[in-house]
């Protein structure tokens, strides 16, 4: 396996079992052509495109929210930045 889908896939955020929409839709030749077409070339990279992708699903989700302090969406977005300061990029 291709060391940037393989440290995409071993990401806590984005990769395994993280029911990312990188995780739950895309292959990893999807992936594979995707990074490449972006000219990604190190796992670090790979990582760091994946979680800004996953981010703006996250954050585009929010713009489709009623606007109360409690929706899901607000509640996923607070969490999703969370998750994000607690698991760095770890290669």
């Amino acid at each position: 396996m291709d060391k940037r889908i393989e440290a995409i896939r071993n990401d806590a955020m984005v990769g395994r079992g993280s029911c990312s929409s990188l995780d739950e839709c895309y292959s990893d030749s999807e992936l594979l052509e995707l990074i490449s077409e972006d000219n990604i070339s190190t796992p670090r990279k790979a990582v760091e495109w994946a979680r800004r992708r996953a981010s703006l699903q996250v954050e585009n989700a929010l713009n489709y929210r009623w606007g109360a302090d409690d929706d899901p969406e607000l509640l996923a977005y607070n969490e999703w930045q969370e998750d994000l300061d607690k698991n760095p990029v770890r290669c």
